[in-house]
């Protein structure tokens, strides 16, 4: 079932909130409670939500685990994509990193590579490329997270608008046929989303349990992918979407 932009809407006030009730959601978004509850009805038949008393909240499914499970998971698949990311990459190259457990094992294997120019938000990231190589790495500042040390917020988005790169590479949290690229996160979001105007091409990257997974904050439509990392064919619907000539299947 597609999502209309008020349920987009509601699953951004969820990614704030974690839950809503529904005369808050209402109010915000404007239209009555039972506006909402059909809302509320038709979300949580696809799982997109569950059903709290008087509200609504985000599904236990759709909260993204901790950074080092999220490592963990696939690290296989994350692997094969990474190889296939460096031997696109080639020396010399500017780069702008996410701070995603893909993005991070890309890292890991472009630590061969020489003279980057590598720009990213990610201490993981910058610990594998730095003081190597004769690579140069810009690391943006701003709050520090808990959970895998890696800046966000404006202090880290203005920071990364400085620079202009050949390439951003992008984890990417959910691939929706219809609705486009989403992560769990609001400020991973509002990260990937400030980044991709100062690329010449973005790379996205994502292992195949991302195809059609609902997905919490919008980071971009398909138009904006030159090229998606996988390994494994998406379905035909992100085929179609994507265009099968920028798909890379590791």
């Amino acid at each position: 079932m597609k999502q209309t932009k008020r349920q987009m809407d509601i699953m951004r006030l969820l990614q704030i909130e974690k839950s809503c009730g529904v005369i808050e959601l209402a109010t915000k978004l404007g239209v009555s409670d039972e506006t909402i509850r059909r809302d509320i009805k038709q979300m949580t038949q696809t799982g997109a939500v569950e059903k709290i008393h008087g509200g609504v909240m985000l599904p236990h499914s759709s909260l993204e685990p901790p950074f080092l499970r999220r490592l963990e998971e696939q690290r296989h698949e994350k692997q094969k994509i990474a190889k296939l990311a460096a031997s696109i990459i080639r020396d010399g190259e500017t780069l702008l990193i996410d701070n995603g457990s893909t993005s991070c094992y890309i890292a890991k294997e472009l630590s061969a590579h020489r003279n980057m120019t590598v720009v990213t938000n990610s201490t993981e990231v910058a610990r594998d490329l730095c003081a190597r190589n004769n690579n140069t790495v810009y690391m943006a500042g701003g709050e520090l997270r808990a959970d895998d040390s890696a800046a966000y917020g404006p202090t880290a988005v203005s920071f990364a608008k400085q620079f202009s790169t050949e390439r951003a590479i992008l984890s990417i949290g959910a691939l929706h046929s219809e609705l486009g690229c989403f992560d769990f996160d609001l400020s991973e979001a509002e990260f990937k989303r400030a980044v991709i105007p100062q690329a010449s091409s973005i790379v996205m990257v994502a292992d195949h349990t991302k195809f059609n997974r609902p997905g919490v904050v919008k980071v971009c439509d398909f138009s904006h992918v030159d090229m998606l990392l996988t390994d494994q064919l998406p379905p035909q619907e992100i085929i179609d979407q994507i265009g099968r000539n920028r798909i890379h299947i590791a």
